[in-house]
């Protein structure tokens, strides 16, 4: 929250506007000076306001953006990630209930999505009433039911779960999602796998494991250098390009990124069947060693997705009607106190 600091140099006392900002682990302090405190006027004050949110917001992303290695998007495109995960931890701060509900409607559209893209008929609708209500839909294959309802094990099992990525998580994810639809979930496969439509062909079943490995031995590398949204894309490229499992390998790849996104701050990615057919040709791009496409189609997807929270939050910190706006109302409030004459 903002608020006004005096300064007395020489008997004159001038005004300044204070406010933090949290990036990572560091809290970093922000100053905007105003003015002489007996000539400022709320117009000056209101300005300062205004230049000290870009000042909080330029800051930010200069830390961000300093902080993490991007290898394929430009400065534009990570800058817009960026400026998403800002305004979105903005958003949690001051709207935490409205927050929480956007948090379970975008977990709705992520749940719906990602099997939809598997080739699972439950709605939107429908899939909000099993989530929520324990209803299932009429007319539809148990198995369809299960590949929705399991997500709420999976939530309520990763909201327990403390524990990075690893091999365990990941057969732990597998298990959780495909119960109840495959014979022995959470296990690697041990037959040769094709993919339906596509050239490529995944390593046989033998050199799973060792793929696996290498994969999270990069993982492990690169958590903490690549910039997150990177991070997750490219890893859930690499998950399927080795299909470690007999079925399911799609859903628990878009988990896994889902997973390193959400522990980064970043809200949610979903994807449906509007997105399946660019989604799937930038994956098989990327089965064949360029990730490039993945990673861009990806990230104009999310853009879109994620633009209202952006411009909810700049709406609102807009300091037109300041007088009635949260922060500005108690900065508004202390500089009309600190002007009254005295009695």
């Amino acid at each position: 929250m903002p608020s006004l600091s005096i300064k007395t140099i020489k008997g004159n006392k001038y005004l300044y506007l204070q406010d933090r900002v949290k990036v990572n682990a560091k809290s970093i302090s922000l100053q905007k000076y105003i003015g002489r405190c007996e000539k400022t006027t709320i117009e000056e004050v209101v300005s300062k306001i205004s230049e000290l949110e870009n000042l909080r917001l330029i800051t930010y992303l200069n830390y961000r953006l300093n902080h993490y290695q991007y290898t394929i998007l430009d400065t534009a495109g990570a800058t817009a990630l960026e400026t998403i995960r800002y305004y979105y931890e903005r958003f949690k701060e001051r709207y935490p209930d409205e927050s929480e509900h956007c948090l379970d409607a975008m977990y709705l559209r992520y749940v719906q999505g990602t099997t939809a893209i598997e080739g699972n008929t439950i709605t939107l609708r429908e899939a909000e009433e099993l989530l929520e209500h324990d209803i299932s839909p009429a007319g539809k294959k148990m198995e369809e039911i299960y590949e929705i309802h399991n997500f709420i094990t999976l939530r309520r099992h990763l909201e327990d779960y403390s524990g990075d990525i690893t091999e365990t998580l990941i057969k732990k994810v597998h298990e959780l999602l495909l119960r109840g639809i495959l014979h022995s979930p959470g296990e690697y496969r041990t037959i040769q796998m094709g993919i339906e439509k596509a050239a490529f062909e995944p390593p046989p079943a033998i050199l799973v494991p060792d793929e696996m490995k290498r994969l999270m031995a990069w993982y492990r590398k690169n958590r903490k250098t690549l910039a997150p949204f990177e991070l997750a894309i490219l890893f859930h490229a690499q998950f399927e390009r080795i299909h470690p499992f007999v079925d399911g390998n799609g859903r628990v790849g878009r988990a896994l990124a889902t997973v390193i996104l959400e522990r980064a701050g970043y809200p949610t990615l979903y994807l449906g069947l509007e997105h399946r057919s660019a989604y799937l040709d930038a994956l098989a791009e990327a089965d064949e060693g360029d990730t490039r496409a993945i990673v861009q189609t990806l990230h104009a997807i999310y853009c879109n997705q994620h633009r209202s929270i952006t411009e909810g939050m700049k709406q609102q910190q807009s300091t037109e009607g300041y007088p009635k706006r949260e922060p500005y109302a108690g900065v508004v409030k202390a500089f009309r106190k600190l002007k009254r004459p005295p009695p």
